[in-house]
Order: structure tokens, then sequence, then C-alpha cells
């Protein structure tokens, strides 16, 4: 956008305008607050950014600076740490050994953080991608500002031109003879850290303090009008566009609010934006997650991010997060259910979740025998852990009942519940897998251990294999089961539940659907927040079988129970 005064907007235009504000301490590091759903359109900016004066104008360029090279970021990387650095800037890369999953190109590539808040701890390069918002920040503030540095130089610079005999002097006397013009302005601040002279914890040089003239204040109004004009577009998010609300970016760059990710996730492990494949939830939403995009919403637009936040604490849909609960069987994530629902109960709570549009409840089995020792002191006639069920299909019938298919979204731990028309409504917390970087750890420091010797049918004795041995063990093992024509993977059961899945995490809730196993053995994989230790543990059903002296005989029996 242009900035000069005839051909753009501005200052006053500008709802960003500067206005004289006092000042006051700024913190670097956004507010956490709990996650909130989405709200409707309509979201109008109020904020008026504090950049009158050098401790305001100092935080603005430090927001835009790398803390390694002190110079404004470069193709600026977000790290899992929550860091950003230049591309430039990264350590040496390292190869990762002993790791299979996720088999994800340069999965297998590390280097140290070098941020001493992160303690030195190993990152893998897939986990680190260009900020595609803050990159596109960066190129806004860089355009607006090189233009007006450049119409500032050029006054000083034809005069010069006409000293003979000074050679090189004469590319430094421009931006000295700028420098000198005035008091600490922002296009000085900006020229400072883009030649790496302003370190990153330091404040300005003594000699820069002082008051700006009116022609620079003037100019610095209309550039930092026209530069937060064209930047507040850049930070609605793509799946509400709204106001992003505590902005999360992902594995593959794109940046949207917390809570539409999460809503997002409950459908697909897929970007909305690019349709790559995203890293696990718990990766992107620890608690130093996207610290300079959160940075630089709550220092420029603080007005807009607490107008966001009020305006969804008033959202309806926010009133209550309690959901209508099923005690039935037991089901998994990602897995298809289907349910004949006559109880009168039951029939009244699929009218209420069909009404209300959220189409989903949660689905927990009856606790038979001693209370599993994930429940700890859960007192309840049904078990604490479940998944919610999202009704993908209706088919009533005149007497009241109903066929349903539903399709697992996320599996859950309820924290309270009441009872309510005859079924539970419960407070419940969701249940994440662990980071990528904690599973090949775990990956990691088991494959160096010496395989056990003995019984192959214990956990301990899988965990030299790789994860992805695990995986293709298991889908052997299902490929054989269908070629003797096993019941339990005949071809009508496949055509309902699906193909074996290709992603380890799920594979395993897949095979807990299908096999004849106890109840409480499925329980351990659907509590487990490893996809290492499920895999293990299903890998242990499946080599119990296969050692099971009906097995020789030629065919599984239907009634068998792994218990």
């Amino acid at each position: 956008m242009n900035v000069d005064s005839n051909t753009g907007p501005s200052a006053s235009d500008s709802p960003y305008y500067l206005d004289s504000i006092a000042g006051g301490d700024v913190s670097r590091n956004a507010p956490q607050a709990e996650p909130r759903p989405e709200l409707a359109p309509g979201f109008e900016s109020k904020s008026k950014p504090r950049l009158n004066g050098n401790r305001h104008l100092r935080e603005f360029v430090r927001l835009l600076q790398c803390e390694l090279c002190h110079k404004i970021l470069r193709q600026p990387l977000a790290l899992p740490c929550g860091e950003t650095l230049c591309r430039s800037c990264l350590p040496p890369f390292r190869d990762r050994r002993n790791i299979s999953y996720p088999n994800q190109p340069n999965r297998r590539k590390g280097f140290l953080c070098p941020f001493q808040s992160c303690k030195g701890q190993e990152h893998s390069l897939a986990d680190c991608n260009l900020n595609i918002t803050l990159a596109n920040i960066l190129a806004i503030v860089d355009t607006a500002l090189s233009a007006s540095v450049s119409a500032s130089l050029d006054k000083h610079r034809n005069p010069l031109a006409e000293v003979d005999g000074h050679g090189e002097e004469l590319d430094i006397a421009p931006a000295a003879l700028c420098l000198l013009e005035s008091s600490v302005s922002l296009l000085e601040a900006y020229e400072l850290a883009q030649a790496g002279l302003l370190p990153f914890n330091s404040d300005f040089p003594t000699q820069m303090d002082g008051r700006l003239s009116d022609e620079t204040k003037f100019l610095e109004q209309q550039i930092v009008g026209s530069i937060l004009l064209r930047i507040r577009p850049e930070l609605d998010c793509q799946v509400c566009y709204n106001f992003l609300r505590l902005p999360i970016t992902t594995s593959c760059g794109h940046t949207f609010c917390q809570v539409c990710l999460k809503q997002v996730r409950d459908r697909s492990n897929l970007c909305p934006f690019c349709r790559r494949s995203l890293s696990p939830y718990q990766t992107v939403v620890e608690e130093k997650a996207n610290r300079r995009m959160r940075a630089l919403l709550s220092y420029l637009f603080s007005d807009d991010v607490a107008a966001r936040d009020d305006q969804a604490a008033e959202d309806p849909q926010n009133e209550t997060n309690q959901v209508p609960i099923f005690a039935c069987a037991m089901t998994f994530p990602r897995v298809p259910m289907f349910l004949h629902i006559f109880e009168p109960r039951y029939r009244l709570m699929l009218q209420k979740v069909i009404s209300n549009g959220s189409r989903s409840f949660g689905m927990v089995s009856h606790r038979r025998g001693p209370v599993p020792s994930a429940d700890g002191d859960f007192d309840a006639p049904f078990t604490r852990y479940g998944t919610m069920l999202y009704v993908t299909d209706l088919q009533m019938f005149p007497d009241g009942r109903s066929l349903v298919e539903t399709i697992g979204t996320y599996r859950f731990k309820i924290v309270s519940y009441t009872w309510q028309d005859g079924y539970p409504m419960a407070m419940v917390e969701r249940i994440e897998d662990i980071a990528y970087a904690d599973e090949e750890n775990m990956e990691m420091m088991e494959r160096m251990l010496d395989a056990t010797p003995g019984n192959a049918t214990t956990l301990a004795s899988l965990s030299h294999l790789p994860t992805q041995e695990l995986h293709r063990q298991g889908l052997e093992f299902v490929n054989s089961m269908r070629t003797s024509s096993t019941g339990w993977f005949a071809d009508r059961i496949i055509n309902a539940y699906g193909q074996p899945p290709q992603d380890p995490a799920i594979f395993p809730f897949w095979v807990a659907t299908l096999l004849p196993v106890h109840e409480r053995e499925k329980y351990l994989v659907l509590v487990s927040t490893s996809v290492r230790e499920r895999l293990k543990l299903v890998t242990v059903w499946m080599r119990s079988m296969q050692q099971r002296s009906w097995l020789s005989t030629g065919g599984l029996s239907g009634s068998c129970i792994i218990c």
C-alpha cells in the first residue's frame, strides 16, 4: 500500500490512527485463557496501538526481531517450544536414530534448541515450519517502512551526490544524516534492527532519547496506520473468519483459533487450509505455543483481543460444557458404531442432540467387575473414559425406535456428572495422544535396550521392535485371518467398518473393535495416550491368538475371548 498521504488512506481515516496514549509496561507474553467456541461474524476492530514513546516503540520492534541474530525476522520459523527464529538461524541438523513413527519427511533430522527457555531439548525439523501469518505481517511492515526510509533518504542523497571526491562515504552519509535529523523514530529503529545493530534485549541508545519532530510524528502516524490497516486482514481465522483468538500455528505453518482447530480435529486430521496431516493436537496447545503471534496480537490489538474474549464469553454455546452420556458399549475414535435406540430416555437424548445441531453424545460402557485402575476413585455404574460419537445417519421408525450410524470423534474423561431425564449429563475432559516428540523419545529409549528373551506375548518382549514394525505385523495378522475366512474379518464386516487403517494411531482402535477380546483389555487401549503402547497391546493379543491350539486346526472360534 502506498503510504503517500496523497494516494493512500490518511491517518485519520484508518481505524488504527495513533492517539497519544499514556504509557505502561507492555508484556511480551500474551495472557492465557480457556478456549471458547468461535463467535459469529461481525467483529470490528477497536484497538489503538501504543506506539508513542520510545518504550512502546522498542517493544514493537522487538516483536519483529530474531532473538538470535537480532535482525528483523527473515522466513520466521515457529518451533514446537513456542519460540521463533529466522530460517538461517537454525542450528546444524543431525540424524535421529531408532525412530520409525511418525514416518514423515524430515522427522529423522533434528537439532538442539538454541533457546535457554527450552533447556536444550531436541526438535524435529518436521515440526519447524514457516509461520505463514507472521511472514505475511513482516512483509507488510518491510514494504511500508522500506518505502518510507527510501523516500526519507532521497532528500539527503541528491545534495550529497553533488559533492565530489568522497567516494564510498556517500553511501553512508544519507543514512547518518537521516538518523541525526530527529530523535528515535519507527523508521530509525527498524533500520537499526535490520542491520543487526539493536540487540534483542537492549533498549534504545541513550543518545537516541528526545522529542520527535512534528514532521516525524505525522509521518509515523501515516505509516503505522497504513501498516495496521493492511495487517488486520491477516489476523482473521480461516475457519471462523473472525479475529484470531488464542492463535495456534500448525505444523504446516497455518494459524487458526485454538477452539477452531480443536473442532476441526473432531472431524479430520488434516489442515483445513492446505489439507496436510497435522501433528497430534497436544503438540500445538502447549502453554508456550505461538508465543510471538500471541504477543503481537496482545500488543498491537489489545482492545480487539479483549472484545473478542467478551463476545466469546457471551456466546450461548458457552453456557454449558455438559454432554449427554449413553452407557452402552465400548467405542473408539475414527471407528463406526451402529446403534438401535429404543429406550424412551435415550430416544429423548437423541432428539435433543439432533435438534440442537450438535449431533454428538458420549458413549461409555457399563462397569463390570473390579474398578479399572485408570478410573481411580470414579464412583459410577459406568466407566470414566469413553468416546464422543457423531451421528452421521439416522433412520427413525413410526414407533419411535431409531437406527443410528455414528463415528467416533475423540476420547474423553468424565470429570463430573449429574442425572437428567434418566441419563447422565457429564462435564468431560478431552483426551489426546502425547506429542510426536514424546512418542519418538519413547521408541528411541526402548529400542536401545536389548530384546527381552522368553515369552513373546508380553509387552516387554516387544519393546525392541520399531513402531512401524508393530503396525506392519498387525496388518499381516489381519490379512492372514481374512485369508483363512475368519468371521471377525469377513467381507461384510470389512464393508461396515472399513479396511484396516494405514495410520498406526488408528489401527489399534479398529482391531479392538473387531477382535473378541475382553472389555477390560480393550479399555487399556482406549485410555492409552501412546500410539506405540496401543500397538504393543494389540500385538500381544494377536500373538496370543496365533499360539492357541485352536488356531492350528485351521480356523478361529467366533466365541473365543482373550482375557
